[in-house]
């Protein structure tokens, strides 16, 4: 049995009403990230805005990463550029620890369509300082994540051509990123990620080589049921696929992971049943433990932990066991 995720007794972690810079009925699928320079934990996330019904990124802080005491008062990444009109949404954020920068994706939604967007800054803290690169892939892309480290002398970055990740490499970040790689999840009809898949956070190094959160989906006519899994790559080449959950590791079950709409921010002919929504974007640690940040419900921010250890440990023994739904 792989080691459970615990829900955090604190949840939902942040809310719409947390947000001091507009009236909100959503803040979720937030990135985060350990600040390098004061050791406390950034959460950068997306806030959608009831007037004028559009998202901006806002960031929070905490010392803890359970209670996020510090939210600013005005929003780190706004609709600035044109490919931006519509929308700032989903942010990851990576630190890319030999190069002293951290690398924010997200998606800017305009009316050309949803494109995976890339930031980077020295200091997380400081939104004045965060950098636009602009859309990394010219075709519909919502879902993108950075490794933190680079791979054969080259940066590694996951992308979603639907409904499958892939990894490509570029030689700098500020390149395009090719539009397709190596593919190393895919939906599977009958189970949990039937309809697609998509990268989380950006993968950890661990001894056992990059574990990556990502999220999977039925289709709608199934529900359209959002629910994390893990997997996990080889360390020295990461296409290839050494685990992948055969069952989830977190699943919508508790009452800020499931409304029943309509909310602003949700196209409700998606979800039929309702909105049942685990949607992880944040992955860091933290006094031994790993803490998964993920969108509830299209709604809220929540949070999960596991001792790191026993996750690894647990994961060890089934990738011995042969077990893993890689394919």
């Amino acid at each position: 049995m792989i080691a459970p995720l615990q829900r955090v007794d604190a949840n939902p972690v942040l809310a719409p009403e947390d947000v001091p810079f507009a009236k909100c009925s959503g803040v979720f699928n937030a990135g985060a990230v350990v600040d390098a320079r004061s050791g406390r934990v950034v959460m950068l996330f997306r806030a959608y805005e009831t007037d004028p019904g559009r998202s901006s990124i806002g960031l929070a802080v905490s010392d803890d990463g359970i209670h996020f005491d510090e939210v600013r008062d005005r929003p780190a990444l706004s609709r600035v550029e044109p490919y931006e009109e519509w929308g700032v949404e989903d942010p990851r954020v990576a630190w890319l620890a030999a190069e002293g920068r951290y690398a924010i994706t997200y998606t800017g939604h305009s009316p050309a369509g949803p494109r995976l967007c890339l930031a980077t800054t020295d200091d997380i803290l400081d939104p004045s300082r965060y950098r636009r690169h602009g859309p990394r892939l010219p075709t519909e892309n919502k879902n993108g994540v950075v490794f933190p480290d680079k791979i054969g002398g080259r940066y590694a970055v996951l992308h979603r051509p639907m409904p499958r990740i892939v990894l490509a490499r570029v030689d700098t970040l500020e390149d395009p990123w090719p539009l397709d790689g190596d593919v190393l999840v895919g939906p599977r009809p009958g189970t949990w990620r039937s309809s697609r898949v998509g990268a989380g956070a950006p993968p950890l190094w661990t001894r056992l080589g990059w574990l990556l959160a990502f999220h999977g989906a039925t289709a709608v006519a199934e529900g359209n049921v959002y629910s994390m899994g893990w997997c996990v790559l080889d360390g020295d080449d990461p296409s290839r696929v050494r685990y992948v959950s055969r069952e989830p590791a977190l699943s919508p079950e508790t009452d800020y992971e499931i409304h029943p709409g309509p909310l602003p921010q949700v196209g409700m002919e998606n979800f039929p049943r309702g909105i049942r929504v685990v949607f992880p974007c944040g992955l860091i640690e933290r006094g031994g433990d790993l803490i998964v940040y993920y969108g509830a419900a299209d709604r809220v921010m929540a949070a999960a932990r596991v001792d790191k250890d026993a996750l690894l440990q647990s994961l060890e023994e089934a990738i011995a066991r042969g077990e893993g739904d890689v394919a």
